[in-house]
């Protein structure tokens, strides 16, 4: 039987197709054709399917690949994240580590940083990442990871590993023992850190120069890598001067350093502290320390220094003829230069600097070395080092005054030889602490005679300088005892800054109070010795505190609105109005009896150039917790 799809003799059909030039063969393959494409067909219509199927098979393949890139990459990634936050988890430890000279946590550290870091250079220059950077916008962020990765490295490679290593092992007891400091460790980790300061700056150069990253979280990264690399930049800056400069300080090379150690009393309050009772030196050669005796040349007569007509008008005090008034100015920078001249008037030599130190400050140190015996029996360590000089001494003797004096000085002496001979047990940071601390409440100050080396005071924050940039507004509240006396053991006194309030000609004003109180009893005074309670003629009782009082305007600003509330001001005194280095001076005389309080309420208007909010330096206090600055 015939196929029901053979196609049928047509005449008509094999006509038409010949009279448009086809042959019965050209119908036949014309016939066919239509049904193969109908059908799907074969021949060139299997090459143009075979095509299809390869062309959706590559993208398969490359959609599967790129999935897979794409899976890589982001394990890579979190690779790389979890490396980083390895090495972020040992910036205390590290930090801990180099300060306290613990060699065997260095070591640890330092290790899992390199390793955490070298890790991360070879995941983020891998072809996987290569490839990334091909891709548009988010690429230009992979190639800022890369940078990131190469400067992560050249920063623990080559500046903190050579560092690192030479601080390894190396504490307080390193630096200092038996009384003399390590001139040549000094030398060492100055020359680590001078070459590793390049590599530091050329890494935040890197950084800083980045594109600005198009992910946010890599935005993010970048802002917190910039952060702590400038904050490494700035302590390197600040610790290599001062390894620098330290060895000729310390009489490097067999060149003899002697500087002159003041002990202030802040139980009769000067402006930078205390009465500069007790005066003795140190001298330093190759770093070995010796201490020379300590002494009193306050009140002795033929002596004269010279003063500027500002500082006599503002000052009011004969500081140019009496050691003893030497620092009613709040400026360390005098301080320093006129007692020098003093001491090498009395004909006991030049001096390379002046340090002022008080029995607070010594107590901060009794605290980290441990206390001693005093002649008496008394036990005097880091909780009570102030109150035995500062208070129990008057109460002790009584009115003996040489017997207090001779107390005073060997109970001093005593505690310098403690701290020398065991400062190198305590650790590097609590020492660092302490010496912050006391250069920002003024227990701890110095003048250098040599320019380098006095510019090294000021960046420590130890000058006691007057600030004069109108951009850094300082009010300075200050005190100089007029009672003749150690009553200034019960002052107590607090500065309280308002809000800024910001004026149409670009200053700002803040409303300030500052107190002065009298927290002796009235028993206490009455049975005081003379000693404690003065001998000023104006007193009006035993219990009668005497103080003179100023305020130091900011650089570029200026004291207004002043009020006092009344009856703290002497009648016939009144408030008077001087000029100092450039600042606005307010002088008064205050009188408080027994648990009075005087009360200042003014106006301090800082210049327009101001970049920092207004701060208040003051004379520090004999009683910490009676001082409340806010």
């Amino acid at each position: 039987m015939a196929s029901h799809f053979a196609p049928k003799d047509d005449p008509k059909r094999n006509r038409r197709a010949a009279s448009h030039g086809y042959s019965r063969s050209n119908a036949a393959y014309y016939s066919n054709a239509r049904i193969n494409r109908r059908a799907g067909g074969t021949g060139g219509g299997h090459r143009g399917r075979t095509v299809g199927i390869v062309i959706a098979a590559v993208l398969a393949v490359l959609l599967v690949t790129a999935g897979t890139c794409g899976f890589l990459l982001y394990r890579s990634a979190m690779s790389v994240k979890d490396g980083a936050s390895a090495i972020m988890a040992q910036a205390s430890t590290l930090k801990e580590s180099l300060k306290n000279g613990d060699e065997a946590a260095l070591s640890t550290s330092l290790n899992t940083i390199v390793s955490n870091t070298n890790d991360i250079k070879v995941e983020v220059s891998s072809p996987l990442w290569t490839a990334a950077t091909l891709i548009p916008v988010v690429g230009e962020d992979v190639r800022s990871v890369q940078t990131l990765g190469t400067v992560a490295s050249d920063l623990v490679n080559d500046a903190l590993v050579p560092v690192a290593t030479s601080l390894s092992g190396t504490g307080l007891s390193d630096l200092l023992q038996d009384g003399a400091v390590n001139v040549d460790l000094i030398r060492t980790i100055s020359g680590s850190l001078s070459d590793a300061l390049p590599v530091i700056q050329s890494s935040i150069d890197t950084v800083s120069s980045l594109p600005e990253a198009h992910v946010p979280q890599l935005r993010e990264v970048l802002d917190k890598v910039q952060e702590p690399m400038n904050e490494a930049k700035g302590m390197v800056d600040q610790i290599e001067p001062i390894l620098n400069l330290l060895p000729q300080m310390l009489g490097a090379d067999g060149q003899t350093r002697t500087y002159l150690v003041i002990a202030q009393n802040n139980s009769e309050l000067r402006a930078t502290g205390g009465l500069p009772g007790s005066w003795g030196t140190i001298s330093v050669t190759d770093g070995v320390i010796s201490m020379g005796e300590f002494q009193t040349i306050l009140h002795d007569e033929g002596l004269e220094v010279e003063i500027t007509d500002e500082e006599r008008a503002a000052i009011a005090t004969n500081m140019n003829t009496d050691p003893a008034q030497v620092n009613c100015t709040a400026d360390f920078t005098r301080v320093g230069e006129l007692a020098r001249d003093y001491w090498a008037q009395e004909g006991l030599g030049n001096v390379d600097g002046v340090i002022a130190i008080d029995p607070v400050f010594l107590q901060r140190l009794l605290a980290l070395t441990g206390g001693f015996t005093a002649p008496d029996g008394e036990a005097v360590d880091g909780t009570n080092a102030a109150k035995v000089l500062l208070s129990d001494t008057y109460w002790k003797f009584g009115n003996d005054g040489k017997a207090q004096d001779a107390y005073f000085s060997s109970v001093a002496s005593l505690a310098f030889e403690t701290i020398m001979s065991n400062l190198g047990n305590a650790g590097m940071t609590d020492l660092m602490d302490v010496v912050e601390q006391s250069g920002k409440d003024g227990r701890l100050l110095v003048w250098m005679a040599n320019e380098d080396e006095e510019s090294l005071m000021v960046d420590m924050g130890l000058s006691g300088r007057l600030e004069t940039d109108p951009a850094k507004p300082v009010l300075g509240v200050y005190f100089n005892d007029d009672t003749y006396s150690k009553i200034s053991w019960y002052a107590s006194a607090s500065t309280v800054v308002g809000e800024g309030v910001k004026n149409p000609d670009g200053t700002t004003t803040y409303d300030v109070t500052t107190t002065l109180a009298n927290t002796i009893t009235p028993e206490e005074a009455a049975s005081a010795p003379t000693y404690v309670y003065g001998n000023n003629g104006d007193k009006r009782d035993a219990s009668d505190m005497l103080d003179f009082v100023f305020f130091y305007a900011p650089a570029g600003g200026s004291i207004t609105d002043f009020q006092t509330s009344d009856g703290a001001l002497f009648e016939d005194y009144g408030v008077a109005e001087a000029t100092l280095s450039g600042l606005q001076v307010l002088r008064m005389r205050t009188h408080l009896l027994a648990g009075e309080t005087a009360t200042f309420t003014y106006k301090v208007t800082v210049s327009a150039d101001a970049t920092e909010p207004l701060t208040v330096r003051t004379t520090p206090l004999a009683q910490e917790s009676l001082m409340q600055q806010q």
